[in-house]
């Protein structure tokens, strides 16, 4: 049966770094949309939402947005370490957030913080080869997915990077070998004659070291690493065989081995490149993530998880948004998520202290001081994103006219009554 013609064409989906362009949508009655075309089930569930009512609430009970804003701009007034966290926002809005933080003295986080630091710090003490979308999609000869799941995010990495279609160069007779290393993926997101050789996940670091030993011609005493001594073989087979390797791993869902695998991954890429080329990509930025950091690096010179006053202090150990809650070294909180998909801040804050700007009503909205309602960029309002391998910045388009402000602009507001 054909589908209707879509309403929207050429949308993007603002809901995960991929940032997809290629979206068509059919608007329904509710002002929420159907995806025709090129979506997946994180965007057909998002995208189906509808937008939250423009009302904001003091304590639970409804006001106006002046009111609301100079509530706000009271509390952060008299905090002495207000915290500006979540930041799940566009480039506007994060450029709102820091300087909002430079005025009242407080300290900047995102939600993701953990697995965008961990990435930062990678990068500064160590440096890395990265790679863009467009490079793994054309150029890699060998494509490593390292324990990606597509169910959980960036379903549509397959359909816009791997698929024989969204590669131009599959016409001229050149082959491309898919591995995906790890337990997490359902082999039905992968592409057809993807070798999938299962490791645990808490072995991966281990089989990419033994991988790095093997490449580099050293016998392995025991063969046991996480993957069979025949997966194993074959996968040096194929990293021999290939030109130029794409590793492609999401810091975000790695926990606790988040750090240790990074690395091993960054190892393993300078020793392939050596002889041949290789590069890493990290799937990773959501939640506006990649936008933060970006914004925060070009007007302060770090990337988040700094402390704003008479200097800047870059701590990111330190400047982390649920233990600066949980230890009292915050007394104020502004917490951001222009995507709805967040839960409220973090236990510790009491609600007279306590402002969200939101897409979705949090769950505890009566003990919340101050609730704003915002909009959602590439939705409610236009704004742009950072894509996640952070080379290109996407315009997003409003689609719906609801009444909700942005992020900037409700931030704009409360630093001008500051």
């Amino acid at each position: 049966m054909t589908a209707a013609p879509a309403d929207i064409t050429l949308a993007t989906c603002p809901f995960c770094s991929l940032l997809c362009d290629d979206l068509s949508l059919s608007t329904r009655p509710d002002q929420s949309f159907s995806i025709v075309r090129n979506g997946c089930r994180r965007a057909e569930k998002l995208f189906r939402r509808r937008p939250v009512a423009p009302q904001p609430l003091i304590a639970g009970q409804p006001v106006n947005l002046e009111t609301a804003v100079a509530r706000a701009a009271r509390i952060l007034r008299r905090a002495r370490h207000p915290l500006i966290a979540g930041l799940a926002t566009d480039v506007e809005g994060a450029r709102a957030s820091v300087n909002l933080a430079e005025r009242c003295g407080g300290a900047l986080d995102h939600v993701n913080g953990d697995a965008l630091m961990s990435m930062s710090r990678l990068l500064q003490t160590r440096g890395w080869y990265s790679t863009t979308l467009s490079e793994v999609r054309n150029r890699a000869d060998l494509v490593l997915l390292i324990d990606v799941d597509f169910q959980a995010r960036h379903e549509n990495f397959i359909r816009r990077c791997l698929t024989p279609d969204a590669r131009p160069e599959a016409a001229s007779g050149t082959t491309r070998t898919i591995v995906h290393l790890g337990a997490r993926s359902a082999k039905r997101f992968l592409p057809t004659g993807t070798h999938v050789l299962p490791c645990h996940p808490s072995r991966l670091t281990e089989a990419l070291l033994a991988l790095n030993a093997r490449l580099r011609g050293h016998p392995l005493k025991t063969r046991d690493c996480g993957l069979k001594p025949a997966d194993l073989e074959r996968l040096v087979e194929l990293v021999r065989a290939a030109r130029y390797t794409a590793l492609v791993f999401a810091p975000g869902s790695l926990g606790a081995e988040r750090e240790p695998l990074s690395s091993a991954v960054c190892d393993l890429v300078e020793s392939l490149n050596r002889e041949a080329r290789a590069a890493l990509l990290s799937l990773g930025g959501d939640e506006g993530g990649m936008s933060a950091v970006s914004a925060c690096a070009w007007l302060t010179g770090f990337p988040l998880r700094v402390q704003m006053g008479r200097t800047i202090s870059f701590e990111p150990q330190r400047i982390n948004a649920a233990k600066l809650i949980a230890t009292g070294q915050a007394d104020a909180v502004l917490w951001v998520d222009a995507f709805g998909n967040q839960p409220s801040p973090p236990v510790g804050i009491p609600p007279d202290a306590t402002v969200i700007l939101g897409a979705a009503h949090p769950s505890d909205i009566e003990q919340c001081g101050v609730y704003i309602p915002v909009g959602t960029p590439g939705l409610d309002h236009p704004g742009r994103l950072v894509r996640t391998d952070s080379v290109v910045t996407l315009a997003l388009t409003g689609q719906r006219d609801t009444g909700l402000s942005s992020v900037a602009g409700v931030l704009t507001r409360i630093l001008d009554r500051l």
